[in-house]
């Protein structure tokens, strides 16, 4: 894992993680005890949906999520939007997440301050509530004006990038993830993420008002190349 750190005019000292897909935190939360960052932003999929039981919460069954999730909210406040693979939780298991001390964003914003941080929900959790299908037909964008004007520095947490063009200019810091860094990297480019196709446009950097994180873990087939995993931090 490598520690990638941008600098953003006006933006507090932050941290990014993404794609965690239940797999080993532990040197993310070391990384996390050092940097001592003042707030800790997760841009979705904490869980893994391959590990789905229907008779059991994916909290119990995937046993590294709460302890990450505690463990980071003993660190500074945390923050969580709801990516792809966080369509299998119910409103019991947004209850005991928020029970950690993490702050469940699902397209909803709290204002800290001069902050004003909201959550962006991936479509795909959207569609799973209205007909238990794994289909994305796009986020509900409708409350972001609304967010967007509220008087502060804006960030907004939204796990798929390809959702870039959809978000008001309003809105000054948009953090991510979901691309993997697209799989292979070559010449500083991704070669495949979901959402974007081949030789995707958003995989890792800094894109205008975009932060995209490579992420923690790996659910392709396809194993990482040339594509470390990542946790980034902004100050």
């Amino acid at each position: 894992m490598v520690e990638t750190i941008y600098r953003i005019p006006d933006a507090p000292r932050l941290a990014l993680l993404a794609d965690l897909h239940g797999q080993d935190y532990r040197l993310a939360v070391n990384s996390l005890k050092q940097h001592q960052p003042e707030i800790i932003a997760v841009a979705g999929d904490i869980l893994s949906r391959f590990y789905l039981m229907e008779d059991k919460s994916p909290l119990d069954t995937q046993k590294r999520i709460m302890p990450f999730l505690c463990a980071s909210a003993a660190i500074a406040p945390t923050y969580l939007s709801l990516g792809n693979h966080e369509h299998i939780l119910d409103g019991a298991d947004l209850k005991r997440i928020k029970e950690t001390g993490v702050v469940v964003l699902d397209n909803s914003w709290i204002k800290c301050g001069k902050l004003v941080i909201g959550g962006l929900t991936s479509g795909f959790c959207l569609s799973y509530r209205a007909f238990k299908e794994f289909v994305d037909f796009g986020p509900d964008t409708s409350w972001l004006a609304e967010f967007a004007a509220v008087p502060g520095f804006h960030i907004l947490l939204s796990h798929h990038p390809e959702y870039y063009p959809l978000i008001p200019e309003g809105i000054e810091l948009i953090l991510s993830g979901h691309a993997h860094g697209g799989q292979w990297r070559f010449l500083g480019k991704g070669v495949s993420a979901p959402g974007q196709g081949l030789f995707p446009k958003y995989t890792k950097g800094v894109y205008g008002r975009m932060v995209v994180s490579t992420g923690l873990a790996n659910t392709a087939r396809i194993p990482r190349l040339f594509n470390p995993t990542e946790i980034v931090y902004i100050n």
